[in-house]
């Protein structure tokens, strides 16, 4: 079963994305914050979820009244669950509850008609909603359909007579003269009060009594209004960045110009661009090369996170996928730094490779590694990264690394490199920075090129370090030196 900490959803842009959606009712709300993983063994349902929210993509300009008078009805539902079970266990509800539940049931009668409507276009799978007609008239016996909870008077004879004759001593207590009667009449009322109370709390009763076998299907409505809510959410957020519903596959993964929304909002707001990125994985340790801060932790994310929305139910962001079902998704990011340095950091990383690598095979997984074993010395850590590497092809799962060390990628199945500034001239650079005030680094990273491409046959890290030295005018007799060693 999937599991991914809270931090590593934010590292991924996966609470980003979450935290972009408005989930509606009580029940939305919660299905977006105890997020599910479909299993490989629930490939149905998740394939009925991609179909439903796929269809709601393909007619939003159409539906777009209806999903939104749905949403304004979402809004004013409460969690009235609690309520409905007391009742099942043949509790008596209070006034309160009996208000609330009678709003909620309004509401999802408001949907009804607009879930049709949705429904004649999408005809969606495995989701329905039962008519709350028979509960309302548990709740509204004189049929009024008023906004409010009120027991009529004529729920019971005797609550009408009580009431009537409440209403009888209300009047002489209105028109009495002396306060002596008027004490004898506000006597007499507040025993009337207490046998109305008692009448009243007999009704409600009856009224959960009423409700009881009603309640597993208003229970299940419940789900299905989270469940309503939560496709309208990915809906919105699949039109917003170009979601798209991926092949099943059994075992390779392919995703065309995958994006990473989170990226691409943050770079849009610098009036930006990301680059999409491809890749195509398959059984066996495939890994991913570039200099430092090149790309690669971006790519390795963007994969992870769409890996994860696919499996939660989601459209993918890119052009096109084909995409299988894990039993376990687990990363290792290159943070322990942050942490712990040298040979302590590097112990941590260790304990956490191990846990995480006995977890990939209890079932087929997807295992990504951000530039493993950084934190010893080169000459250690390119040994290393080869041998885990070598080890990861023989194992059940599609894993990813990625690296600056040189040679890793001959002991993997397939090698992706950053393009990087692999097609930009220093000079031209080194020209266009003379001729400005704007920050180098910036502007080398606008040029930068963030997308992949898969090497065929050998080759070593691209050095895109000693360009950008070349394009920030680093002296003459350190570029001399540096390039002496390559």
């Amino acid at each position: 079963m999937i599991h991914i900490t809270f931090d590593d959803k934010v590292k991924i842009g996966l609470q980003y994305i979450l935290e972009t959606l408005h989930g509606c009712s009580p029940f939305g709300i919660e299905r977006i914050r105890r997020l599910k993983f479909y299993a490989p063994e629930e490939r149905g349902a998740l394939e009925e979820e991609l179909y439903n929210v796929e269809g709601l993509v393909r007619h939003a300009e159409e539906l777009k009244t209806a999903m939104d008078k749905t949403v304004i009805l979402l809004c004013q539902m409460k969690d009235i669950r609690n309520s409905f079970r007391r009742c099942a266990a043949g509790e008596t509800p209070d006034h309160v509850e009996l208000f609330e539940m009678k709003g909620f049931l309004r509401r999802l009668e408001g949907i009804l008609p607009l879930f049709e409507e949705m429904n004649e276009k999408v005809a969606f799978r495995g989701l329905s909603f039962h008519a709350p007609k028979e509960a309302l008239a548990v709740l509204d016996p004189d049929g009024t359909g008023s906004r409010g909870f009120y027991i009529p008077d004529s729920a019971t004879p005797k609550l009408r007579e009580i009431r009537a004759a409440k209403k009888k001593v209300e009047e002489k207590l209105f028109h009495a003269a002396t306060d002596a009667e008027k004490d004898e009449l506000r006597i007499e009322r507040t025993r009337i009060c207490a046998e109305e109370d008692s009448e009243e709390t007999k009704v409600r009763a009856m009224m959960g009594a009423a409700l009881a076998p009603m309640v597993e299907d208003i229970l299940a409505d419940a789900e299905n209004v989270g469940r309503l809510d939560f496709m309208i959410q990915k809906a919105l957020f699949a039109v917003r960045y170009g979601g798209v519903r991926p092949e099943i596959t059994d075992g390779a993964l392919e995703l065309v110009d995958m994006v990473n929304p989170e990226i691409v909002d943050l770079l849009s707001e610098q009036r930006r661009t990301f680059v999409p990125v491809s890749i195509s994985l398959d059984r066996g340790a495939t890994v991913i090369t570039g200099a430092n801060m090149g790309g690669k932790s971006v790519a390795m994310k963007t994969v992870a996170l769409n890996a994860l929305l696919f499996q939660a139910g989601f459209l993918v962001c890119a052009r096109e996928a084909k995409m299988p079902l894990f039993h376990s998704v687990k990363m290792l990011f290159d943070d322990l730094q942050s942490i712990q340095s040298g040979l302590s950091g590097f112990g941590s990383e260790i304990v956490h490779f191990q846990k995480a690598l006995d977890e990939v095979e209890q079932g087929y997984s997807l295992f990504l590694l951000d530039e493993f074993a950084r934190g010893t010395n080169p000459d250690e850590g390119a040994v290393i990264v080869q041998a885990v590497t070598k080890y990861l092809g023989d194992v059940n799962a599609i894993s990813l690394l990625t690296t600056h060390y040189d040679k890793v990628a001959e002991h993997a199945a397939a090698h992706y490199q950053i393009i990087g500034l692999r097609d930009i001239d220093p000079e031209a650079i080194r020209r266009e920075l003379a001729a400005t005030t704007e920050d180098g680094v910036q502007v080398i990273a606008r040029h930068m090129n963030y997308g992949l491409y898969r090497v065929e046959g050998k080759s070593d890290c691209p050095r895109d370090a000693l360009n950008i030295c070349r394009m920030l005018s680093l002296k003459e007799e350190i570029l001399a030196k540096i390039e002496a060693q390559y």
